[in-house]
């Protein structure tokens, strides 16, 4: 790959005029870059310099120029063009300059060039978050884009941080991050994954300044840990700061909640007499608090429904409860604070809680209170026990947290202030799929079968959606689901979802032809029908990062096959077990009697994080998996 893109610089460099004119800028050259710098990357940063100047607790004015250089397609996505703002943030300038590989201007970008539209999702009523941008199609690579921008912010709540490696095959040639501070408004850095980068810092009487120069780009690694844990980067947090015109100062999660609190989340959460004795007789004849709290959050789920609120502050502050209960809707923090006043009016205790929404665990940071998270959830003590409550969500059941929001650190907002709680981990045992077949092997090689699956935890979570779907798109998902039968035809389905248990069962019946293998008088056969381990692990030279297993989790399968007449099974394979670390596995097939065989299969994955050069006991044990899943048998004719 590196010499490809070396020899296409050359190529072009000598095959294009060398023409110069005034706008050109021959520094920008792609053939100058360091083969260094283009090995593994679709883009390269040249250059970076974002200044900071915190004016005042109530503006901040961000100067961000941007030279990025962009190898082949899949690099565009590293050339953006596009500038945020509301009412809070002015764009005081934006323009940008496309050069060729020979660092001759082919297009200039000015203000009136950019479209200006609203960051409007689909899912959003009410949204003064607009976006200002320029739609670049390449005609020809590599390129090259100087950006230039200045905003200045009124709200100084949250400061721009310093991400110089903005993803995987990207390398940075130079980054520079500068915070000036002539008011020196005291403020407070949390610098993380430095050690290892050469990550220059100036700390003066008025300046901050971070650099880094000439890195490689990252390639992923398959089971590594998400790149913003992998890369250097800072944050920044005024002790006295404004959002939206509200005034606040913290110095940590305690002080920092206890603002949110007061400013964001205190006196909106007054309810009707009407709608509180509906509540009341909805909870009358509820035994305990959780129970109640049950009936209250149904009922949420069936009478209201997820609308994106952003207009100024009610992009952080929720809607009034009344209002929900009066509208039908909200987005996640009007629903949280609306299903918290109800539980205020049978005395219930709860806390409204900032997360981070996503599949890869991000926390909010205990060591740095900053404003963060793109979500809020609501948090139920229950004695000892925390109940945790997904209010946006008209589907998931009471005290589930699915994978966008298990296992991770979030701010709990209590009137004293803020607190660092955990959100429930899921153990492998809670994550269970149980499936039994009974399976008839015909003489054609055909199969008939019935198969049921109960899956609990989070395999619940990465299933019951498929409830909600059309009867073609459920025949569609089993299809793709056991894509390693040929020929396969769904024949019935009854899906059944037990909110109350959280536990999602499907009965399937299917047939295939073709599914066992002729071969004379013998057929070959794959025991294992329903729950293979399929895809290879990439196998690594020198692997970089840690090995990351999210989540654990345990099958057990039981099949009974029932054999042709006239067949037979000579001989036994061997009970299969390999136990590592990382978790066990266990097949075996007994016979029953003369027609009868029982393939029993258990698969236990511990999830964890492990030093790197574990990857490769953890590669080859799914190996051993995934042959043994697809071992087969043979059957004699008689």
């Amino acid at each position: 790959m590196q010499k490809k893109v070396q020899l296409i610089l050359v190529a072009v460099f000598l095959c294009v005029s060398a023409k110069v004119n005034a706008q050109d800028d021959l520094s920008l050259q792609a053939i100058l870059i360091d083969s260094v710098l283009t090995k593994n990357a679709n883009a390269i940063v040249r250059s970076e310099d974002i200044v900071i100047t915190i004016n005042s607790i109530n503006s901040v004015t961000v100067k961000t120029k941007r030279v990025v250089t962009v190898l082949n397609k899949y690099g565009n996505p590293y050339a953006d063009l596009s500038e945020y703002y509301d009412p809070e943030v002015k764009i005081k300038k934006v323009q940008a300059i496309v050069y060729n590989a020979l660092g001759q201007e082919v297009k200039k970008i000015r203000r009136k060039d950019f479209k200006d539209r609203s960051v409007y999702d689909g899912g959003s009523l009410i949204d003064d978050n607009r976006i200002l941008y320029f739609e670049h199609t390449p005609t020809e690579y590599p390129y090259t884009l100087v950006y230039e921008c200045i905003t200045e912010n009124k709200s100084t709540a949250w400061i721009r941080p310093w991400f110089p490696i903005g993803g995987v095959y990207l390398s940075v040639e130079e980054s520079k991050y500068t915070v000036i501070n002539p008011k020196k408004i005291p403020l407070r850095t949390n610098e993380k994954q430095f050690n290892g980068y050469p990550v220059d810092v100036k700390r003066g009487d008025q300046e901050l300044t971070y650099k880094l120069s000439r890195i490689a780009a990252i390639e992923p690694e398959q089971k590594g840990p998400p790149i913003r844990e992998l890369v250097p980067n800072a944050k920044i947090a005024l002790k006295d700061f404004s959002l939206v015109n509200v005034e606040g100062s913290a110095m940590d999660w305690k002080s920092f909640g206890k603002w949110q609190y007061d400013n964001l989340v205190s006196g909106r959460d007054e309810l009707s007499t009407e709608t509180i004795r509906k509540v009341d007789a909805l909870v009358s004849d509820a035994k305990t608090n959780r129970e109640k709290a049950k009936r209250i959050y149904e009922y949420v789920q069936k009478k209201s429904r997820y609308v994106g609120i952003q207009l100024g502050i009610g992009g952080w502050m929720p809607m009034l409860a009344s209002d929900v209960d009066r509208l039908g809707y909200g987005d996640c923090k009007a629903l949280t604070n609306y299903t918290k006043a109800l539980l205020d009016s049978q005395g219930i205790e709860s806390y409204y809680c900032v997360v981070w929404r996503d599949d890869y665990k991000r926390n909010i940071d205990p060591e740095f209170a900053s404003l963060e998270g793109n979500h809020v959830i609501l948090n139920v003590p229950d004695g000892e026990k925390d109940i945790w409550l997904e209010c946006t969500s008209q589907t998931l059941p009471f005290d589930f947290n699915d994978s966008t929001t298990d296992d991770r650190n979030v701010l709990v907002v209590k009137p004293d202030g803020g607190e660092i709680k955990r959100t429930k981990k899921y153990m492998p045992e809670e994550n269970t799929l149980h499936t039994m077949a009974t399976i008839s092997l015909q003489p054609d090689a055909s199969i008939e079968a019935e198969v049921t699956s109960v899956a609990k935890g989070l395999q619940y979570d990465w299933r019951y959606l498929t409830k909600l779907e059309s009867v073609k798109d459920q025949k569609l998902y089993f299809k793709e689901y056991w894509d390693h039968i040929n020929n396969l035809n769904i024949l019935s389905m009854d899906l059944e979802d037990d909110k109350d248990n959280i536990k999602y069962q499907e009965k399937v019946k299917i047939n295939a032809r073709n599914y066992a293998t002729k071969a004379g008088s013998r057929l070959l056969v794959i025991p294992n029908v329903f729950n293979r381990l399929n895809g290879k692990m990439t196998k690594y030279k020198d692997r970089k990062t840690p090995l990351v297993i999210s989540r654990g989790y345990v099958d057990t399968d039981e099949y009974i096959i029932n054999i042709p007449v006239g067949y037979s099974i000579n001989k036994l394979p061997e009970v299969k077990v390999f136990e590592t670390v990382f978790g066990i596995y266990k097949n075996s097939l007994e016979k029953i009697d003369e027609s009868t065989l029982k393939y029993s299969r258990t698969l236990r994955i511990n999830d964890g994080s492990y030093p790197k050069e574990k990857y490769e006991e953890y590669r080859q044990f799914m190996s051993k998996i995934r042959n043994a899943d697809k071992s087969k048998i043979v059957l004699k004719q008689q």
